[in-house]
């Protein structure tokens, strides 16, 4: 007797086509999650090499990298290192990065034009440790950004490099906007291409008493000046020294036609450029960490691309992932070297 074959019917299959879209449903936010995690542990190991590249540098100088002279010079290697480097604190860190041979473009070039077409060529030579692969295109090449203007020592390029890391500057100077002025403003161009140290050596007068302008900064970075770990007297397991910055998803693409206008003032320069608040970000109560948000531009807070946290190298150049929900004091607090504060638990 023969026997029957017996085929699905078409309720059967469709069955079957439902339980697997259920399963895959199920599996797919799991999926993600660990891509994240291994995205987030990337982001964890750059930052821990950029804190330890800052170690170096102050081994091999005496002080931690400075902030530059401002946002419209570029970096220039035979300016070497602090308060006589326009470029920012992360150009500083190149050579302690295995970056040698591009920190060193336009070495030793004195014809005026050609050294600043070797600064241009500079601008646009990004470095995968500066980019957080949750935020950035993940691509053997780190992403280029369009150049929005020339700087006084350099043309403009066709596309430049960028940095999802900025540096801590502490709290907001609410007390003299003044200073404001001096980190985003031209007149720390003229004051710092013609007289290095007018940081370090001015002063102002408080109640008449005399006191120097840098007593006013709280962080571990600024134009043209070098700090020292010992400044640090909050302790340098306490006190923040690089981490991720705020950036709206808006400006992820590298695609100018859809980039919204005016870009994010935050992030419209090259990254070896001087400072600015591309480079550096305010750790202060008035502005909190925030995870990246469409539409809305925070161009002096710290934040990230991760969900749940932002995360922070120390000084001591250990990393943590601390959360969004930080009580805004304490970040304050980590933001400050010396306030002294006890800070136990963040």
């Amino acid at each position: 007797m023969r026997s029957r074959l017996r085929a699905f019917t078409l309720v059967e299959l469709l069955v079957v086509i439902a339980i697997i879209g259920i399963l895959v449903a199920l599996l797919l936010p799991a999926v993600q999650a660990a891509r994240e995690a291994a995205r987030r542990a990337s982001c964890t190991n750059r930052l821990k090499q950029i804190a330890l590249a800052w170690h170096l540098h102050s081994d091999s100088h005496g002080f931690l990298p400075s902030g530059g002279w401002g946002y419209k010079y570029m970096a220039d290697p035979d300016r070497g290192f602090g308060e006589k480097q326009p470029g920012s604190w992360a150009f500083s860190c190149l050579p302690y990065l295995e970056e040698q041979a591009l920190h060193d473009i336009g070495l030793g070039i004195t014809d005026p034009t050609q050294k600043k077409t070797a600064l241009t060529t500079l601008s646009s030579v990004p470095v995968a440790t500066f980019y957080c692969p949750s935020r950035r295109p993940a691509a053997a090449t780190p992403s280029l950004y369009p150049d929005p203007q020339p700087y006084y020592n350099a043309g403009r390029a066709d596309a430049q490099a960028r940095s999802d890391y900025a540096a801590n500057l502490g709290p907001t100077f609410n007390d003299d906007p003044r200073l404001i002025q001096w980190l985003d403003g031209p007149s720390s161009f003229v004051r710092a291409d013609q007289g290095i140290g007018f940081y370090r050596d001015s002063t102002y007068s408080d109640n008449g008493v005399t006191k120097n302008w840098m007593t006013k900064i709280h962080g571990i970075v600024y134009q043209a000046y070098e700090y020292k770990f010992k400044q640090i007297t909050d302790g340098t397991a306490k006190t923040y020294m690089v981490g991720e910055k705020y950036l709206t998803p808006d400006w992820y693409s590298l695609d100018p036609s859809i980039q919204p206008t005016p870009g994010d003032i935050a992030d419209d320069q090259s990254c070896w450029a001087g400072d600015d608040l591309d480079m550096s970000r305010f750790a202060d109560h008035n502005y909190p960490p925030a995870q990246d948000q469409p539409g809305l531009q925070s161009p002096y807070n710290f934040g990230s691309a991760h969900t749940g946290v932002f995360q922070m190298a120390m000084c001591d150049a250990s990393v943590h992932g601390i959360s969004y929900n930080i009580d805004p004091m304490t970040h304050e607090q980590l933001g400050n070297r010396r306030d002294g504060a006890v800070v136990s638990d963040y």
